[in-house]
C-alpha cells in the first residue's frame, strides 16, 4: 500500500469535520510526522522543586514545564533539544481560543502532564506548533473528571500537510501576523497596567482628602469629622454600649498620611458593629433549619461582589436571622493569600436572605454620616498595609482576628464632603471599567483573529500557492516510505 492511500485510509473519529484541502496538500495521521519522547518525562513533587532551587543562582536553574507552560525553575534537566510541547489533560482542550502547544528549546525539565513531540523530515517545526494550536481536539480527548489526551489518540490526529516550500511561506506570513497582534496585545496589557495604576492613585487621592481639595475650599463645613464622631460616642453611651477598643484620641497617627483639618482619625471598631459569619459544617443538623445563601471568600473581591456562583447552608433559624445581610453593610475577608487580607466591598442587597461565611466579616455603621463604600475604598487601598502587617501567616493560608480589624484607621470626613467624594470616585471608576471591558474586548478579539488566521492558513488560503512545489505525499514518501515487502514493515499498527 502506497503512502498516499494510506493517509486517505486515515480513520476519522467521530464528530471531526475533515476539511478539503488543496490538491497539493495531504492529510496525515500526527504519529506518522513527529517523533513522542513522553517516556523521557518526569514528575515531580512542589517540595522538590523548592528545596533543589535554594542556594542556586539562576544560571544554574532550568525552566520546568508543565500542561499550561512554564511553571518553575528546578536545579538540573532532563532534556537539551528543541521540541513542542502539548498539554495531556485540562479543560483548555475545550476553548479553541487558548494556546495547548508551545515551543521550547536550551537546557529543561518536563512533568508527567505535557508532551514531547519533535518533527520528522521535512516538517517544520513551527509548522507543527501552528497546527496543534489550530487543531480540535475534543474529538480526540476523553475522561470524566479531568479531560485527557493519551498518546494513542495523540498519535491518530489527523494533521494538514503543506509542500516544504509553502509551509516556510505560510510559517513566515503567521509568525509575521502574529507579532503584530503580539505588538498589540502588548499595548492592551500596558493600558490596563494605566488603569490599575489610576484607580490605585484615584482612590488614594479620595481617601486623603486631595482628591476633593478644589470642593473644600468653596463649600462651608457644616459638620466635621470630629462632630460625627462625638455624635457616635454619645450615641453608644445612651444606649449602654461598651468600647471595646482604645478610643480615636489614642490612636497613633504619626505614621499615617495627613488629613485636612476638617477630617479625624477613627479606628473600624468605633464606627460600627464587627461580626463574624456562619462555619460551614456539614454535620450540622439544626433543630429549626432554613437553607439560605451564603457569601464566601470567593465572592467578596476587591471593589465588586462576585455573585456568578452563590452557594447555599442549612442553618438554624435564628443564626440566619442574626447574620442577614443588609443593604450597605460592608463586607471583608477574614483569610486567604495575605495580600488578600481585608479585600471586600459593599452588599448591595441584590439576593434576599443572604448570610455570610465566618471567613468573612460584616461591618454595620452606626451612623447614617458614615458611607460604607468610603470605608470600603479606604480599606481596599491604604488599608492594604495593614491588613499585611497584621494578618498571621499559617502554612498555607494568611488570616486576621476580628479584634484586629476593629483596631483598622479610618478616616472621617465631614458628611457633605464623603457624598462628594464617593460621587467623583463613583463616576471615574465607571469610565475606568468600561475602558477596560473594551481592552478586554479587543483582547479577546485579537485571540478570535488569530484562530482566524491559522484556519485561513491551514485551508490554503493565506499566501499563494506555487504549482511547482514539491506535493506534500513525495514529503511522505521520504519521512516515511512505503513499508510493504521491506525488512523495516512496522508491526502493531494498522491503515
Amino acid at each position: 500500500m502506497d503512502v498516499t492511500t494510506s493517509i486517505t485510509a486515515v480513520g476519522t473519529p467521530s464528530g471531526e469535520v475533515r476539511r478539503e484541502l488543496p490538491e497539493s496538500w495531504s492529510w496525515i495521521p500526527l504519529g506518522e510526522i513527529v517523533e513522542i519522547h513522553d517516556h523521557r518525562r518526569r514528575p515531580i513533587k512542589a517540595q522538590d522543586r523548592q528545596t533543589r532551587i535554594q542556594g542556586k543562582s539562576s544560571a544554574e536553574l532550568f525552566p520546568y514545564y508543565g500542561a499550561t507552560g512554564q511553571v518553575g525553575l528546578i536545579d538540573g534537566f532532563l532534556f537539551d533539544f528543541p521540541a513542542i510541547l502539548l498539554g495531556e489533560d485540562g479543560a483548555p482542550f475545550l476553548d479553541r481560543q487558548r494556546a495547548k502547544a508551545y515551543a521550547v528549546e536550551g537546557n529543561y525539565w518536563v512533568n508527567n502532564h505535557a508532551h514531547i513531540l519533535t518533527p520528522k523530515g521535512s516538517v517544520l517545526a513551527r509548522w507543527l506548533l501552528h497546527s496543534l494550536n489550530f487543531v480540535d481536539y475534543e474529538p480526540h480527548v476523553g475522561g470524566t473528571t479531568r479531560l485527557k489526551l493519551t498518546k494513542g489518540d495523540l498519535e491518530q490526529i489527523p494533521i494538514p500537510l503543506a509542500p516544504l516550500p509553502e509551509q516556510r511561506r505560510i510559517v513566515a506570513r503567521i509568525d509575521e501576523l502574529f507579532a503584530e497582534i503580539a505588538a498589540g496585545e502588548a499595548a492592551l496589557a500596558d493600558a490596563r497596567k494605566g488603569l490599575e495604576t489610576f484607580r490605585r492613585a484615584l482612590l488614594k487621592a479620595a481617601v486623603t482628602g486631595e482628591l476633593t481639595r478644589d470642593w473644600r475650599t468653596n463649600q462651608p463645613t457644616s459638620e466635621s469629622g470630629d462632630d460625627v464622631l462625638k455624635r457616635i460616642g454619645k450615641n453608644a453611651a445612651s444606649n449602654g454600649r461598651k468600647r471595646r477598643i482604645a478610643s480615636a484620641a489614642q490612636l497613633d497617627t504619626s505614621d499615617l498620611p495627613t488629613l485636612p483639618e476638617t477630617w479625624s482619625w477613627a479606628q473600624l471598631g468605633e464606627l460600627g458593629e464587627i461580626v463574624g459569619g456562619i462555619t460551614v459544617d456539614k454535620k450540622r443538623k439544626p433543630e429549626t433549619a432554613v437553607t439560605v445563601p451564603y457569601l464566601r471568600v470567593a465572592n467578596v473581591q476587591r471593589g465588586h461582589i462576585d455573585l456568578s456562583e452563590v452557594k447555599s447552608i442549612v442553618v438554624e433559624r435564628t443564626s440566619a436571622e442574626r447574620l442577614r445581610l443588609q443593604e450597605g453593610d460592608l463586607l471583608l475577608n477574614e483569610g486567604g493569600d495575605r495580600d488578600k487580607i481585608g479585600r471586600g466591598w459593599v452588599w448591595d442587597g441584590s439576593i434576599p436572605d443572604m448570610i455570610h461565611q465566618n471567613h468573612v466579616f460584616r461591618v454595620r455603621l452606626n451612623d447614617k454620616a458614615l458611607n460604607s463604600y468610603f470605608v470600603s475604598h479606604y480599606a481596599n487601598e491604604l488599608g492594604r498595609r495593614f491588613f499585611v502587617e497584621q494578618g498571621k501567616q499559617t502554612t498555607n493560608l494568611a488570616s486576621i482576628s476580628l479584634s484586629k480589624v476593629m483596631t483598622l484607621p479610618v478616616p472621617v470626613p465631614p458628611p457633605a464632603e464623603t457624598e462628594e467624594i464617593v460621587r467623583r470616585v463613583s463616576e471615574a471608576l465607571s469610565i475606568a471599567d468600561d475602558t477596560l471591558a473594551q481592552l478586554d474586548a479587543e483582547a479577546a478579539d485579537a485571540a478570535r483573529l488569530e484562530q482566524a488566521i491559522l484556519k485561513s492558513a491551514f485551508e490554503g488560503r493565506l499566501v499563494p500557492q506555487d504549482p511547482a512545489d514539491e506535493p506534500a505525499s513525495a514529503l511522505l514518501a521520504r519521512i516515511a516510505p512505503p513499508t510493504s515487502g521491506s525488512k523495516g514493515k512496522r508491526r502493531g499498527r494498522k491503515a
